[in-house]
């Protein structure tokens, strides 16, 4: 069970585009949106900026090189891909070197900066707008588009975690398993980045085997004992009456929600928690394994569904320009795997 699971595409019943990503780092633009505006005033200076060809990791580095503070005095609220063009926000210590001040940074522009009042943190995001260009499409692939886009807008996709998680052909999943089973979490084993980026691979196929197995069962009806969000909010219940709820799941009021295990993890109970069991258990992760997964992961839970919003698409021969709107954690490739129909882990 060391290889990472293949999640199912949306939309099974309809044609897709064929195509792929464009080669160029232009073919996929990402912009991040705060989930508030920089205050004005505070003891750190909110810098927004466009790198190309840059992770968010060496983009710090950059940055934090150039401001003149340490590496982790530097805050983000998402990772970025490298082979793209992407803007985000970098928080630093107010008294670091003003940016009007730094030297030419390869790869790195910055927009703009302001104050504000503090650090930012992982997960600080509404979302991220995307504009990508898909090249090589199939004959008639603009109707097939067409199809697919009012699709997701209506049943959404899988918020499975893209295959980007798990690294070339899945290792990270093999290696991750190893460090946890060997008790490198029980004894702090591994670098800095290893104690943070391991767990979050274990809990990332976990998830994506739950919310597979999850809509085999149908996302348009309720378990027992599920956990549940209600919309607008990070509020949630457990189901104890699916039929009485039922009607707030076909409203949009609640949302299906699927395990990133860890000690704060709010558990499911009944007939949804036998599910979860199931995928732990075909993971190899016992009570034991667990505890030693929640030394560094404290667990929550995560959408099952989510719905592109403001999803738009323009035909250009054999070209498709696709553009919308995902909440923070999404995947924007698994939108783009619904078009284009390529393999998990051939984008």
């Amino acid at each position: 069970m060391s290889h990472p699971f293949e999640p199912p595409l949306a939309g099974k019943d309809l044609a897709r585009t064929g195509g792929r990503l464009g080669p160029e780092p232009e073919d996929f633009r990402v912009d991040e949106e705060l989930d508030r505006a920089p205050a004005g005033t505070g003891q750190h200076r909110l810098v927004r900026i466009e790198k190309v060809r840059l992770n968010t990791r060496d983009a710090v580095v950059r940055v934090a090189e150039a401001a003149a503070v340490n590496e982790r005095d530097v805050g983000y609220a998402g990772m970025k891909d490298k082979h793209a063009v992407t803007t985000q926000w970098l928080s630093l210590p107010a008294q670091s070197v003003s940016p009007e001040l730094w030297p030419p940074l390869d790869g790195i522009r910055v927009l703009e900066h302001a104050l504000d009042d503090n650090k930012l943190r992982t997960g600080q995001l509404r979302g991220n707008h995307f504009r990508l260009r898909l090249v090589g499409c199939d004959p008639g692939s603009a109707e097939r588009a067409v199809a697919l886009a009012a699709r997701l807008a209506t049943d959404g996709l899988l918020n499975v975690f893209g295959a980007q998680r798990f690294g070339r052909g899945g290792e990270n999943l093999a290696r991750a398993l190893a460090w946890l089973t060997s008790g490198g979490a029980r004894r702090g084993r591994g670098s800095r980045f290893d104690k943070k980026f391991l767990p979050s691979v274990l809990q990332s196929e976990v998830f994506n085997r739950y919310v597979t197995a999850r809509s085999e069962l149908g996302l348009d009806r309720l378990l027992e004992g599920e956990v549940v969000r209600l919309d607008g909010t990070h509020t949630t219940f457990i189901v104890g009456d699916p039929l009485a709820e039922q009607p707030r799941l076909e409203s949009g009021d609640i949302h299906l929600t699927g395990p990133l295990p860890g000690p704060k993890l709010r558990a499911a109970r009944a007939a949804a928690l036998e599910l979860e069991l199931q995928v732990l258990g075909d993971l190899g992760l016992d009570p034991s394994v667990l505890r030693d997964l929640g030394r560094h992961a404290p667990g929550t839970r995560r959408d099952v569904r989510v719905r592109p919003e403001h999803l738009t698409v323009e035909a250009d021969g054999d070209e498709l320009r696709l553009a919308f709107f995902l909440p923070a954690g999404s995947y924007a490739t698994e939108v783009v795997r619904a078009f284009t129909g390529q393999p998990f882990f051939e984008l």
